[in-house]
């Protein structure tokens, strides 16, 4: 039942993602839906994986066994306790976050720059000739900006990371990821980030030879 309640409040993720690429309702609407379910998400997410958080796995979101590891994390909101199912559930789980922790300003930068980026020029190209300034456009900025962030995340952090110190401040609460479980959120970053990847640079080509 956790994982199904876990999966349902991830939802909104996706929907976000959904409502800022493909914005089904217009411009307008889409990015003033997606604007207050980004906003509203951690006040319902973050409650649920914190009063589960000692029963459950944050690397693959599975029940927490006898022997599950104990870690002390230093997140943006303050200081948080997580579980970790087994000994190497706990080492992988480590080895992300210090990765995490040691480029957070890579990832916020990449992260939240990308975000802000795609809203201004998004809004803007409601107001500019669609010459100059298309919807899609700034979908490819997003899609871009966010691939090039994720990617080495997705791909490198739970091998070359360094195991994560608790006094190392992460550059993300871990509230999200702890809803269906790391390693899958790792999983989406790998295929969504290639995907994203492609396609931004399939548009960027486009523009140019246009």
């Amino acid at each position: 039942m956790q994982r199904i309640l876990g999966f349902l409040l991830f939802l909104p993720v996706p929907i976000v993602l959904f409502l800022f690429t493909r914005q089904p309702l217009g411009t307008p609407a889409s990015l003033g839906l997606g604007v207050v379910l980004v906003l509203t998400h951690r006040l319902y997410a973050r409650p649920f994986a914190l009063a589960h958080a000692p029963g459950r796995c944050l690397w693959c979101g599975g029940p927490a066994r006898p022997e599950a590891v104990t870690l002390a994390l230093e997140e943006p909101p303050g200081r948080t306790e997580w579980r970790a199912c087994r000994g190497s559930h706990g080492d992988r789980l480590r080895r992300t976050l210090g990765w995490a922790a040691a480029h957070r300003l890579f990832l916020a930068v990449g992260i939240l720059g990308t975000l802000a980026a795609f809203l201004l020029l998004a809004a803007a190209s409601v107001f500019v000739r669609p010459a100059v300034l298309r919807p899609d456009d700034s979908v490819a900025v997003l899609r871009l900006g966010v691939a090039l962030s994720v990617l080495p995340l997705g791909w490198l952090a739970p091998s070359r990371g360094l195991a994560a110190r608790s006094s190392e401040r992460l550059p993300f609460p871990v509230h999200v990821q702890a809803l269906i479980g790391t390693v899958w959120v790792l999983w989406l970053f790998r295929l969504v980030g290639l995907w994203w990847l492609a396609s931004g640079l399939v548009h960027l080509a486009g523009r140019v030879h246009a």
